[in-house]
């Protein structure tokens, strides 16, 4: 006699909208550590990035509805969809973004990414196209 036992843990690669579950393809993180981005230099960058990253949250919406567009900061743990988990204190760079996705390698995005480059990296990583890409 053969049983098979198969569990699954409730909303495991969903995220909730509304009341819908809606299964995800993948994360894109925008990560910041504001402890270590002291510097006139380091501020520059950080606002150059917080205005990309609105630019870099519409084209994920609209061009990655699957996809979940999350922002991590300084004393925040995040476990991926790759399995591996991202910490902001421990990572370099100081600033970036993370696509993940089950099964994947996931892809790290160093400093300041413009509406382009978020874009093209993203429809590489994530494979589909976008608008905001023209390539």
């Amino acid at each position: 006699m053969l049983i098979i036992l198969v569990a699954a843990s409730p909303g495991a690669g969903f995220a909730q909208k509304g009341n819908k579950a809606v299964r995800t393809k993948g994360i894109a993180v925008a990560f910041f550590d504001e402890g270590r981005l002291q510097s006139s230099g380091d501020q520059a960058a950080l606002k150059d990035f917080e205005y990309f990253l609105e630019l870099n949250r519409k084209i994920a919406k609209r061009d990655f509805p699957d996809v979940e567009m999350r922002i991590l900061r300084r004393g925040e743990l995040l476990h991926l969809p790759d399995g591996t988990r991202l910490n902001v204190q421990t990572i370099q760079p100081r600033l970036g973004y993370v696509l993940s996705a089950p099964r994947k390698k996931r892809l790290m995005l160093s400093g300041v990414q413009s509406d382009t480059d978020f874009a093209c990296a993203a429809a590489a990583f994530f494979r589909r196209p976008t608008s905001a890409c023209p390539k």
